[in-house]
């Protein structure tokens, strides 16, 4: 029997394939790549500087983290030892990615004169979500995978090169381009930029969300997760990714929420964090108030330190602006940011 790797975005998905018959070893490739300094390196030191970022957000002990990511790499460096590798992914965001890293990564480790002794690279790319796929269908799933091409290799090269940029139209530049080798790469493109601070307060697209869903008044953490996920086309954020922004909103001078009595929302760190994280009720704060209206402006205010791949705004210093009119990008003045 020939061996197999499967490379897919998590754990539950990860499970499915093991659960569903189909032969060979699977590796999760866990990274939330649209959160986080995301810089041109290579694979092992980037995971280094992934590993501390998430650490210093309080999701692990960095010793552990970076321990993770070189296992994970590890496996990965070994693919030649099989003969097929798969790439099994969905059309968000966060999966595509994750594709595009490890297209970059084959795209680097990979030549015409060796493909002969390289083993075949197929992908099963779906509209839609693996963890929410049967169990049954994954056998269906695999029998329709496509081999990786060259188109492939060059669109996941090219996008990995501007994602990783200090210049985020380099990413405008790449979807205006062909990328239709990879067909949910564009979409998934454009919602990055949305993450970039609006031309009109400041805010990101998710930030936006947030505020909007609870400007009638205080919610839950569950519920308030369900209604801005019924706003993403594309749902890419997951509940802890989502209460690292809540917690980024609530930790200013003049935050923009906070829980229902005025405290500071800090997003869990333990299971004990997590149940009464959950429990409690996340409200809009008058600043909040007018920073949705437009009347008052979040970077102005201080904003956030926040990493978008491979751009870093710094607070009042974040010069890029998304114009959702104009579909574009925007520098503002270096005499308004002051």
């Amino acid at each position: 029997m020939k061996s197999i790797l499967h490379i897919t975005n998590g754990d539950c998905a990860g499970d499915l394939i093991r659960t569903s018959g189909i032969a060979g070893d699977v590796l999760v490739w866990r990274d939330i790549l649209h959160e986080g300094p995301v810089l041109r390196l290579p694979l092992t030191q980037l995971s280094l500087v992934r590993a501390d970022f998430f650490a210093g957000q309080g999701l692990g002990e960095a010793a552990r983290i970076r321990a993770d990511f070189a296992e994970r790499d590890s496996t990965l460096m070994r693919f030649a030892c099989y003969d097929q590798v798969v790439l099994w992914f969905e059309w968000d965001l966060y999966d595509q990615l994750q594709l595009v890293q490890l297209l970059d990564f084959f795209s680097a480790n990979w030549s015409d004169d060796s493909s002969k002794t390289h083993p075949r690279l197929d992908v099963v790319c779906i509209e839609g979500y693996l963890g929410n796929t049967a169990v049954e269908d994954y056998p269906s799933l695999f029998e329709k995978r496509t081999p990786v091409t060259g188109a492939m290799l060059k669109v996941g090269r090219d996008a990995w090169r501007a994602f990783t940029s200090s210049d985020p139209q380099d990413v405008e530049l790449f979807i205006g381009g062909d990328t239709t080798a990879l067909p949910f790469l564009r979409d998934a493109f454009f919602r990055a930029l949305e993450e970039f601070p609006s031309a009109r307060n400041g805010l990101s697209r998710s930030e936006s969300q947030l505020l909007e869903a609870v400007s009638g008044g205080p919610l839950g953490f569950t519920e308030l997760f369900k209604r801005v996920s019924q706003r993403e086309a594309r749902v890419f954020c997951g509940d802890m990714t989502v209460a690292g922004y809540l917690e980024r909103m609530s930790a200013k001078p003049e935050p923009l929420v906070s829980y229902a009595l005025g405290d500071q929302i800090r997003h869990p760190r333990d299971d004990e964090d997590s149940a009464a994280f959950r429990n409690a009720q996340v409200a809009l704060t008058e600043a909040g108030r007018s920073v949705l209206a437009g009347e008052r402006d979040w970077i102005d205010m201080g904003g956030a330190d926040r990493w978008l791949g491979g751009v870093h705004l710094e607070g009042r210093n974040s010069p890029w602006r998304w114009d959702s009119d104009a579909e574009t990008l925007q520098m503002r003045d270096s005499g308004v940011n002051g």
